[in-house]
């Protein structure tokens, strides 16, 4: 793909029509890219989205001389969708991968799917982690979970039960131990 440079120096210097002609001729190879690889938990268009930023960074960084545009904007769409998958493949981000809600009793809602294997697939896996809790978190572990789960701040999880913010967090970290 054969781009002027011109092009792109218009681009990076804030010509919102030439950063529009810069994406929709390399949507394409960014799609490419992105399609090559798979983001837990979230879809294609998040990894195209994050192709994209990486279009944006080649533009914005691009010194001409040093390499052709083609080669440099490859780079670093292909370094900004491998650091996507890496960020959200990481332990830290485990408990959001498998997230399946506890308080919905909604079947449909657990998988936003009629479709009857995937509810009952849902249904066991949300009986697993109910099981898993209630085996392993102390009851003080398993009100600070629900609390936090239901969206209350650690604060409010402090005032509410009468602890302190350190043993909330102290009990959420022990909890995400026994639960991952």
């Amino acid at each position: 793909m054969e781009i002027k440079d011109e092009l792109i120096l218009k681009a990076k210097s804030g010509d919102q029509c030439a950063m529009e002609q810069v994406f929709s001729r390399f949507k394409s190879v960014v799609r490419s890219i992105a399609n090559s690889y798979f983001l837990m938990g979230g879809d294609r268009e998040d990894l195209l989205q994050e192709g994209m930023f990486g279009l944006f960074k080649a533009v914005r960084d691009y010194q001409e001389g040093k390499n052709s545009f083609c080669t440099f904007a490859y780079t670093c769409i292909l370094r900004q969708i491998l650091s996507a998958v890496k960020k959200y493949s990481g332990s830290k981000n485990k408990a959001l991968q498998f997230y399946i809600p506890l308080e919905n009793d909604s079947v449909a809602g657990i998988t936003g799917s009629e479709d009857p294997l995937e509810r009952t697939i849902a249904l066991e896996q949300r009986e697993f982690l109910r099981r898993k809790i209630l085996l392993n978190l102390s009851d003080f572990e398993q009100r600070v979970v629900h609390l936090f789960v239901t969206g209350y701040s650690y604060e409010e999880i402090a005032k509410n039960l009468n602890k302190s913010i350190k043993s909330v967090d102290g009990a959420l970290q022990r909890a995400r131990k026994k639960l991952c």
